[in-house]
């Protein structure tokens, strides 16, 4: 499962820039534009990035062409790159890592009916209607090779950023 930049940043984007993408003649879909641009697999040539950095320069001209046109806000600008420079991209063998924790355990009375009336064991700040809303995550973090990460008992969930965040549940083995 690979996570994008641009899957992250393309609610944000649309939200933020509607009538800019209308009026400026910009990109109405700027997660095609950086996908296209800057594919986190691969260089523009289809060749495999020869580091991150090299990534990170590609992410980052499009934001800066793409902010000359107007076409996107002051924090939509910080977010682009900050989430390129927090990435699995041009990194050979980098997973994103997340940690799950399952041993939590819901109290509701009648779990499954839709409800949330009980409580996490793990987290009584949590209202819950089943274990399952019980799983808490930490992360992702980028680790350099998928046994960084497995070792310390996470969980690999793909490669991109780490902006997109984990998925709320733990991938199935």
């Amino acid at each position: 499962m690979a996570t994008t930049l641009a899957a992250f940043i393309v609610g944000l984007v649309v939200t933020s820039n509607a009538a800019l993408a209308q009026s400026n003649g910009c990109p109405s879909d700027i997660e095609a534009t950086i996908a296209a641009a800057c594919p986190c697999g691969a260089d523009g040539n289809g060749q495999g990035w020869l580091n991150h950095g090299k990534y990170v320069s590609c992410v980052v001209r499009l934001r800066n062409d793409l902010r000359r046109q107007g076409c996107l806000d002051a924090q939509t600008q910080r977010t682009i790159a900050r989430c390129a420079a927090r990435s699995t991209c041009g990194k050979e063998g980098a997973v994103l890592c997340c940690t799950y924790d399952t041993t939590g355990v819901c109290s509701d009375a009648l779990p499954g009916d839709g409800t949330a009336a009980g409580t996490c064991s793990n987290d009584d700040a949590i209202a819950c209607d089943t274990s399952t809303d019980c799983v808490t995550v930490k992360g992702p973090k980028v680790k350099r090779h998928e046994e960084t990460c497995t070792a310390r008992g996470g969980t690999v969930v793909g490669t991109g950023s780490v902006c997109a965040g984990c998925p709320a549940l733990p991938p199935a083995p």
